[in-house]
């Protein structure tokens, strides 16, 4: 098992000979495809090359059993990889990824894009206007004159596998998987202000399926960067309803069996850890 990340704010001194750098541009993340380990983060000699492409490098933090960190920084628009003087440099959306970056790199990689992505859309107060400076001691964008703070944003959603009594489990898709062979998975949604968590489940899952459920059981969480989620993963029981899938969200909804599933989400997402806990069961 990885060791725990741990999140650092403050710059260090200086970048340091065995750091990792994972650059990035909205979802994509900039990599060294490696002939002989696969893609991987830069490294410190490779990130010095194209710093001037680079508005700041950020650091990220580093895994409490190692001493080099990990840091990000947003790319420049017309950054250009083909030109760059490094072998092998790829610019990918961060969901091809998934499965071929280790599980505890991508979700570095995942954070790197959050933090880029934050530190580009606050560089003024949202108030006043004025130029923000980034806090010494914290995760935060400040502004000098007013004092309003702005801190990475995150937002909490419930992704959410509904069992029937008979064995079977609900299983939709989304009107944007349309095509001959579409992806079922579990329904989710995000949590609205001053909302919980349980009546999140059952607002979303009566407005995307039109059925009530009971019996909350949490599973498991996973941060989802695209953009900024946390997916909060439980099993729910149904109670009663007829599958109504909403107009213009839901395409199509199910209930099935373990051995006549549809095309399912790929491992590493949290939707597929539910669905094969479902299945083991």
């Amino acid at each position: 098992m990885a060791s725990a990340f741990v999140p650092i704010a403050a710059l260090p001194e200086d970048p340091e000979g065995d750091d990792s750098w994972l650059f990035a541009r909205g979802s994509e993340v900039l990599l060294v495809d490696d002939k002989w380990e696969g893609p991987r983060p830069l490294s410190t000699p490779e990130a010095q090359l194209i710093t001037n492409h680079v508005a700041q490098p950020l650091v990220l933090g580093r895994f409490e059993d190692e001493t080099a960190h990990w840091w990000t920084g947003q790319l420049s628009g017309d950054f250009d990889v083909a030109a760059a003087p490094i072998d092998g440099l790829i610019l990918t959306d961060l969901r091809c990824m998934i499965g071929t970056l280790a599980p505890e790199v991508w979700n570095v990689a995942g954070r790197a894009t959050q933090i880029a992505d934050w530190f580009r859309d606050h560089q003024f107060c949202g108030r006043c206007g004025a130029r923000n400076g980034m806090d010494p001691s914290e995760r935060a964008m400040r502004c000098p004159v007013d004092g309003l703070t702005v801190y990475p944003r995150l937002s909490p959603a419930v992704i959410v596998l509904v069992e029937h009594p008979d064995g079977r489990a609900l299983l939709a898709s989304n009107v944007a998987w349309a095509g001959p062979n579409p992806m079922y998975s579990t329904l989710a949604g995000f949590v609205e202000p001053g909302e919980s968590l349980e009546d999140c489940i059952h607002r979303e899952i009566q407005e995307e399926v039109g059925v009530s459920v009971t019996d909350l059981r949490y599973f498991d969480s996973q941060p989802w960067p695209f953009p900024n989620s946390l997916m909060l993963g439980f099993f729910a029981t149904y109670t009663e309803g007829e599958l109504t899938p909403a107009p213009g969200e839901i395409a199509d909804a199910h209930w099935f069996a373990r051995d006549a599933l549809p095309t399912i989400p790929p491992r590493a997402s949290i939707a597929r850890a539910l669905i094969d806990d479902w299945i083991s069961r």
